[in-house]
């Protein structure tokens, strides 16, 4: 029984790691897709584990049966809980901060890539329904109004503008934007000097996004340079920032300091937090860090918060209401990177296999225990 209590808890342990899904609304499995290790998303594998027990031990003395029981629970639980601590123990912690302003009102997100409908979609066949030209996951949770062109009517009434890979912009839209920002605007700014966002257009196609940034005129006022792409570097890289937080990004780069600035770099360049005169304004140096297919595990539920493998949702959420804030919600436990993981493995490993050694040890002697505790009894009893 305790090989085959070990190897129920080792099935428990390696369920975590399935696709993820919502049974009953409630989420399981999905820690290899989002990372995130909170003990509930074994739930369902040790309801399971539970019924596979019960039918198996139906025909078992009682006295093994409870004691089994409870060494079945005691390492299910352990397993989970160590494999948690040990997956995000590098985690940095993060208390969340309180300074972010409210959530804007009004947000403009000007942008090349196909968040508001398909790609290859234009604004009418979205309108009416036809063809696959649904917004983005990104776009529900923000509700931002479309801006195609930066003049006065444009920017009137926002609270805050989101730039993602735009088309390139004329002087006179990169004038406005810039005086828009000095008089007190907000702004969050995605340059991607190497976008890896797939795309069925061809090359010149004016409704693919550009390849790389083409803000940097407008960086360069600032006193910014977007340094290139690493060599090799389109895959897919994980990042955890500083907060403890994580990103998923693909090509990103970092900014580099270009004359006089008033910006910060922050998470080695990745980010650039700038007071442009009354204005605040944060410039992240990836763009595929918005594309739902790296940060959510299943888009059928794009609005729960336990299928997302980044914090691109809620860090969003915050920067649009002040680009220079810390963030307002703590990160998620998460597994911090491929080696953390391997040994989380192996610590839940051994203490599922320590559990299984102890009930196999501790039976006999607790049975017999309660054996002789009861005859003693019995004798007890007829005596007197």
């Amino acid at each position: 029984m305790a090989v085959a209590l070990f190897v129920l808890i080792v099935i428990v342990l390696f369920a975590g790691m399935m696709p993820f899904v919502m049974p009953l609304g409630l989420a399981a499995g999905g820690v290899l897709e989002t990372g995130q290790v909170a003990p509930s998303r074994w739930w369902l594998a040790g309801v399971g584990a539970l019924g596979l027990y019960l039918l198996a031990s139906w025909r078992m003395e009682p006295r093994a049966r409870r004691w089994w029981l409870g060494v079945l629970l005691a390492g299910m639980l352990s397993a989970v809980l160590v494999f948690g601590w040990r997956g995000a123990r590098d985690q940095p912690q993060y208390e969340a901060g309180t300074d972010a302003g409210s959530t804007p009102r009004t947000i403009g997100l000007m942008s090349a890539l196909p968040l508001f409908w398909a790609e290859g979609a234009t604004p009418g066949n979205a309108m009416t329904g036809a063809g696959e030209s649904g917004p983005a996951a990104i776009i529900d949770h923000l509700h931002p109004r479309p801006v195609d062109h930066i003049d006065a009517a444009s920017l009137r009434g926002l609270d805050a503008l989101v730039l993602a890979q735009p088309r390139l912009l004329q002087p006179a839209e990169l004038v406005m934007l810039d005086d828009w920002i000095r008089r007190g605007g907000k702004a969050v700014i995605f340059a991607d000097p190497l976008l890896a966002w797939p795309s069925e257009l061809p090359l010149g196609d004016p409704r693919r996004p550009p390849l790389t940034s083409l803000l940097d005129p407008l960086m360069l006022h600032w006193g910014l340079m977007l340094a290139p792409a690493a060599q090799g570097g389109g895959g897919v890289d994980r990042r955890m920032l500083s907060t403890g937080h994580m990103l998923m990004m693909a090509g990103a780069s970092r900014f580099l300091p270009h004359g006089k600035t008033t910006c910060v770099l922050e998470e080695d360049g990745l980010m650039a937090l700038c007071r442009i005169g009354k204005g605040r304004v944060r410039l992240i140096a990836d763009s595929d860090v918005l594309d739902e297919r790296l940060w959510l595990a299943d888009p059928r539920h794009a609005a729960r918060s336990e299928a997302y493998a980044s914090d691109i949702v809620p860090l969003l959420k915050d920067w649009v209401a002040d680009p220079l804030a810390a963030p307002t919600q703590a990160a998620p436990r998460r597994v911090t990177d491929d080696a953390a993981l391997i040994a989380a493995l192996r610590w839940a490993l051994l203490a599922g296999f320590g559990w299984a050694g102890l009930g196999y040890f501790g039976l006999h002697r607790w049975v017999t225990r309660k054996s002789q505790e009861n005859h003693g009894f019995s004798r007890h009893g007829g005596g007197g």
